[in-house]
């Protein structure tokens, strides 16, 4: 075989070869057109749906944006809202602190008057079970209120009503006896209470200070003015009088200088002291 020849058939073979090659070529791009023509159709069909899904989550994202802002100025509404209710908060706290203060301070008060008016309605009640109009008798003459005429009442107008009684008629009756007697009669005059003048470790005892418009202060022993005054007034003194400097009585300076309880009047007296320990009235020359 020719070189010529040799060349022709190889050239022949190249080319048909060639063509072949390029027909499998052919025929697989084709196939890749159409698998990318599916793939697209795909991605555009995937692209329209995400196009959808994007305009609604940008619609909801405005809306939410809107909500957002709404939020915002609410929370901004309700902070300040928060702040004015904090303020208010501590000023009603304050208010309600100093209320309780106020409120404690009254009831403390109200304690305290209502003691009060258990007192007053004690003292009432004792005053109640006083003869009415125990300083207006009209039970003897009104006299000047001078040392003569306190011990000329002593020796010729004033008695006791009845001789001493422990526990009866004792120092305390007969101390408020007196004391109403003269009162009654124009002079000033106060029950006493304290040791007993002339042995002051023995008990306790009642008697009388009188004070004259002349200057004179008179402690005047209760119990003695009893019975007939004859004696006294032999020897020149007035009946129960205890005289400052007195050799006669013993303990005179404790008359004047030892009581621990003065009482203006039977009231006050009655305020400190079981009122049966004054109480004269009670069957004997009284109101009762």
């Amino acid at each position: 075989m020719s070189k010529y020849k040799i060349a022709t058939v190889v050239l022949t073979i190249l080319l048909v070869g060639g063509g072949i090659f390029a027909g499998f070529k052919i025929t697989g791009l084709s196939d890749e057109v159409t698998t990318l023509e599916g793939a697209s159709e795909e991605l555009s069909s995937s692209l329209q749906g995400l196009s959808f899904e994007y305009e609604d989550l940008e619609s909801r994202y405005k809306s939410l944006g809107l909500q957002h802002h709404s939020l915002e100025e609410a929370s901004e509404e309700l902070s300040s809202s928060l702040q004015a209710l904090s303020f208010e908060y501590e000023d009603l706290h304050s208010r309600y602190k100093s209320l309780g203060l106020q409120h404690h301070s009254l009831e403390e008060a109200s304690n305290e008057l209502e003691a009060e008016n258990q007192e007053l309605r004690r003292l009432l009640e004792l005053y109640e079970s006083l003869p009415d109009d125990y300083y207006s008798t009209g039970s003897f003459t009104k006299r000047t209120n001078t040392y003569d005429e306190l011990c000329r009442f002593l020796a010729y107008e004033f008695t006791l009503p009845r001789g001493y009684e422990t526990g009866v008629f004792d120092c305390s009756e007969s101390s408020a006896y007196l004391e109403w007697a003269l009162e009654t009669a124009g002079f000033d005059a106060d029950i006493v209470v304290g040791p007993t003048p002339w042995s002051p470790s023995s008990g306790r005892h009642a008697w009388v200070i009188a004070h004259t418009n002349d200057g004179h202060r008179v402690a005047i022993e209760s119990t003695a003015l009893t019975g007939s005054h004859l004696l006294y007034l032999l020897v020149g003194r007035a009946p129960g009088v205890v005289y400052k400097n007195d050799s006669l009585v013993s303990g005179w300076q404790n008359y004047y200088n030892s009581y621990d309880h003065t009482f203006g009047n039977i009231y006050l007296a009655a305020r400190d002291y079981d009122l049966k320990q004054f109480n004269w009235w009670e069957g004997y020359w009284g109101f009762r």
